[in-house]
């Protein structure tokens, strides 16, 4: 049965809601792939249940060679595949109206059962203060054990990838595309270690490249796959936003962090505070209101090296940053130390993790929240 969900998960002219549409009236998908024979597919056509290009593709699917030349593509690239009917399949999706009928994969699939979820989204072009609160708030949550889930898209999506990788935890990347495509292509480096140690995944095949129309639909697995989404600078008007409309039908509570006043990137997180969003300024919000009240209590990460004390030189530099970045150029000025000593001190303090790199050459205090 696995390989029919696989088969109309394939066809791209139908939606998913037409798809769930087939499941009900034929009762399964190995129905729905023998009941649509040309005839059928004809007289779904005139009835306007779906377009004549519709049928087209269904016809050239439903051949007996579809399967086998399915499973060699995902063998070759290496991919993996779950279906409703596996018990791999993460329940918080089962209870979807819209469930993906399949989820390719790259990397740990144990991360599908995590019970401590949080997805972090927001602008692909955030500010410095965004950056830094992203990569904040995301560390803090995976050390304390809930796995950071995002769309490793630019921006706020990969800041979040990033820290929870940083601090040891888990983290899940949901893709527009099929899991063979890192898209941005500068974030393969990211895509890379997050298949090593964490986990990425797409309801879209390895056929599918990114495109605008799937992002969308990647969105509601984003927020189906957690117990809450976190929003950390969007525009009024944002893909950000479609995310949370999503978590709102799915019953998810929405987190949001306030932004400053007449910054178009604050409007939208302002505005959801503003219609009952839970305003979080520091990670024990989201912790506490998630697994505060549970029993059984995640498993924190191991965090990397500890809080060493700063050494003279060090605390001097460190005293002359704050949470907005500052070029080296400037600490070299302001300090009257010699470019050894500075750089020397400031990769120190980044490994002590007192400060953070970022951009090449921008250093800023770590904001601990």
């Amino acid at each position: 049965m696995r390989q029919y969900y696989l088969w109309l998960n394939a066809l791209r002219e139908l939606g998913i809601n037409k798809k769930m549409e087939l499941i009900r009236k034929f009762g399964d998908p190995k129905q729905v792939y023998i009941n649509l024979n040309k005839a059928m597919t004809r007289k779904l056509v005139e009835d306007g249940f779906f377009k004549e290009s519709t049928a087209d593709e269904i016809d050239a699917a439903r051949r007996d060679d579809w399967f086998k030349n399915y499973e060699n593509v995902l063998q070759a690239e290496e991919i993996e595949y779950i279906t409703p009917l596996d018990e791999d399949y993460p329940e918080r999706l089962l209870m979807l109206y819209d469930a993906p009928l399949a989820l390719f994969y790259k990397g740990d699939i144990s991360l599908l059962k995590d019970n401590y979820t949080v997805g972090v989204i927001g602008s692909r072009r955030p500010t410095g203060y965004g950056r830094i609160v992203a990569k904040g708030l995301a560390g803090k949550l995976a050390e304390n054990g809930v796995t950071v889930i995002s769309g490793m898209a630019a921006g706020i999506d990969s800041v979040a990838h990033k820290a929870a990788l940083d601090a040891a935890g888990r983290t899940i990347a949901v893709l527009g595309s099929g899991v063979n495509h890192c898209y941005p292509r500068e974030n393969f480096p990211l895509y890379e270690n997050i298949i090593e140690c964490g986990l990425v995944i797409s309801e879209f095949g390895p056929e599918v490249p990114p495109l605008g129309i799937n992002f969308p639909l990647r969105n509601r697995i984003i927020s189906g796959l957690s117990e809450g989404v976190l929003v950390i600078e969007a525009a009024l008007r944002s893909g950000t936003l479609i995310t949370v409309d999503s978590a709102l039908e799915q019953g998810r509570t929405v987190y949001a962090v306030p932004g400053r006043v007449g910054d178009p990137l604050s409007e939208g997180t302002n505005n959801l505070i503003r219609n009952g969003a839970i305003l979080v300024t520091k990670a024990e919000d989201i912790i506490e209101d998630i697994i505060g009240h549970m029993e059984e209590k995640p498993v924190k990460a191991e965090k990397k090296g500890g809080n060493e004390s700063l050494t003279e030189k060090e605390q001097k530099i460190y005293d002359c940053l704050s949470l907005m970045p500052v070029f080296i150029d400037d600490l070299i000025r302001k300090t009257g130390e010699t470019v050894t000593v500075v750089i020397s001190a400031l990769y120190s303090m980044e490994k002590k993790g007192y400060i953070t790199q970022e951009t090449t050459g921008y250093y800023a205090k770590k904001m601990s929240i």
